[in-house]
């Protein structure tokens, strides 16, 4: 039981690290291409998102 319970919140770890990682990449070329964005959390512990990105207006 023990095991398992580690291997889900390595897991759950994993997720959010990657969610980040994904997030940062997104929102910084969004930024780079003079997009607006949009973006919203979903579930704050795996860092679960949408995105969305927009022309701004000029």
């Amino acid at each position: 039981m023990k095991k398992g319970l580690h291997m889900s919140i390595t897991l759950v770890f994993v997720q959010r690290h990657l969610n980040t990682i994904q997030i940062e990449s997104i929102v910084e070329q969004a930024d780079e291409r003079g997009f607006g964005h949009e973006l919203v959390i979903h579930e704050p512990i795996t860092n679960s998102y949408s995105f969305r990105a927009f022309e701004k207006n000029k």
